[in-house]
């Protein structure tokens, strides 16, 4: 469920002190929210991750539209009309590809995806094989940025799970702020707190999935 904004500014203001806003505003507090966000899906993908149909355009390098942080899976084919599922697609190595068909970027294109390739040094991109025709479509899964927030009346398209993590973030952005209202050290313990609430969140993901156990 999406978190509303005035939470966060709420939550953030009682730990600040400043219920009123007087030291920190509004709007510099929607700023800290945006890169809270940020900072949280970055380090953790699975915080706002999305089933998207991508509609890949001619050949083989592929991105994720603007907003699109990592890159998780591609799931499967999909037809023309955006709905209908098609072949599944499986991820293999990209030397593999290279090894076998040095040239195989340069095949006949198709208009079905087989396979799919990913390198976490470029978490935005990845490869499709064969080549394809422009307009192919496939559902992936990656991990992408929410809207914007710009008013206290917006929501946050996150769980409500991150609501301290988020606050975290936010107290640290205030406290670090170069005012008569900074405090380093405690700016310093929200920062840690946010570091942890996101590693934990990591860990306790990991040992939870359900390939956990598996080969």
């Amino acid at each position: 469920m999406p978190i509303p904004a005035s939470a966060l500014l709420s939550r953030a203001a009682y730990i600040l002190q400043d219920e009123g806003h007087a030291r920190w505003s509004v709007p510099e507090l929607l700023d800290w929210i945006n890169d809270a966000a940020r900072e949280t899906i970055v380090r953790r993908p699975a915080a706002r991750s999305v089933t998207r149909v991508l509609v890949l355009k001619a050949g083989t390098h592929q991105e994720l539209a603007e907003r699109g942080i990592e890159l998780l899976d591609v799931v499967r084919n999909i037809g023309a009309d955006g709905i209908k599922p098609g072949r599944a697609i499986t991820r293999v190595e990209r030397r593999l590809l290279d090894n076998q068909d040095p040239d195989w970027h340069t095949k006949r294109p198709k208009n079905v995806v087989k396979h799919f390739s990913f390198d976490e040094r470029a978490p935005r991109v990845f490869y499709v094989y064969p080549p394809v025709l422009a307009d192919t479509r496939v559902e992936a899964l990656h991990s992408e940025l929410p809207p914007h927030l710009t008013a206290q009346t917006d929501t946050l398209d996150m769980g409500a799970e991150y609501v301290n993590t988020l606050v975290s973030y936010m107290a640290y952005a205030a406290l670090s702020k170069d005012s008569e209202f900074a405090n380093g050290t405690v700016a310093a313990a929200h920062y840690a707190a946010f570091n942890d609430a996101v590693g934990a969140n990591n860990q306790t993901t990991t040992a939870n999935s359900p390939n956990a156990n598996h080969p």
